[in-house]
């Protein structure tokens, strides 16, 4: 993914729009101020499969001004929130790899729509860009309530909760409104999700591993002669020097290992 996107930034990286997020934030500002004054049109800008269906075309445009909140405190929290993780991916990524994220997000969520026959609005697409600001800055910390610090990874987590919550509520095709909007997410991090679950995994075995090795020595397990499990040299000889070792190649079950295969097997 990450060479592709390399490719098209190489070509196509001078036709980027930049600057998205100020219109993503101008979207929703305009959004909040027709829900305070005209309320009656929120229900016109959900984006729905029987309004598409309709003729009503033009939500694919207005559902970018439904308002992730309605309250002036959480309507201002929430615009202030959405300039800062876009602008910081902007300028991690670049625009275009930023506007690729985007379009991605919305292509899957107008498609889950119409096959779902459903609604959706914008708010799981802005979950998405928190879900990437959090991947690449976990230990970012925020104040809720102005008092109580938090680091973004946490939040994040709840967020993955709720999204699961929200695909399980839901039936049949219905249930890939909430899991498409975070398609542009898994195909940006999918590997890198991946090999942090597989570094976790590791360090849990190795951290077991030293338990179960130092509680052996306690117990005596290990104050007799030990020889390596390849080669068969023993401790007996005091120039060998055995260690124990449960990598992938061991099968994660501990192996006594002089120290030359230890380091090479």
């Amino acid at each position: 993914m990450d060479r592709w996107l390399a490719r098209l930034e190489l070509k196509y990286g001078r036709y980027a729009l930049g600057n998205l997020t100020y219109y993503l934030v101008g979207a929703q500002a305009i959004g909040f101020a027709i829900a305070l004054f005209h309320p009656e049109l929120i229900d016109r800008m959900v984006l729905s499969h029987g309004a598409l269906a309709r003729g009503e075309w033009w939500r694919l445009l207005t559902f970018f001004l439904y308002p992730v909140s309605t309250s002036p405190i959480w309507a201002l929290f929430a615009l202030y929130w959405l300039y800062l993780i876009g602008t910081s991916l902007e300028s991690e990524w670049g625009s275009l790899r930023f506007e690729i994220f985007w379009i991605i997000g919305l292509i899957t969520t107008i498609a889950s729509v119409l096959l779902g026959g459903s609604t959706a609005t914008i708010a799981p697409l802005i979950m998405s860009l928190f879900l990437a600001f959090a991947t690449l800055w976990p230990d970012y910390q925020i104040y809720v309530f102005m008092i109580l610090p938090v680091k973004v990874k946490w939040l994040a987590a709840l967020d993955a909760l709720i999204i699961c919550s929200d695909i399980g509520t839901r039936d049949g095709w219905d249930r890939l409104v909430p899991l498409a909007a975070l398609a542009n997410y898994l195909l940006f991090f999918g590997p890198t999700l991946y090999a942090r679950l597989r570094g976790f995994a590791r360090e849990g075995g190795r951290a077991r591993a030293k338990t179960q090795f130092r509680g052996g020595v306690r117990d005596g397990q290990f104050n007799g002669p030990r020889t390596c499990a390849i080669c068969g040299k023993s401790n007996t000889d005091p120039t060998v020097d055995i260690r124990v070792c449960s990598c992938e190649k061991c099968g994660g079950v501990n192996r006594d290992l002089c120290l030359e295969h230890a380091l090479n097997h």
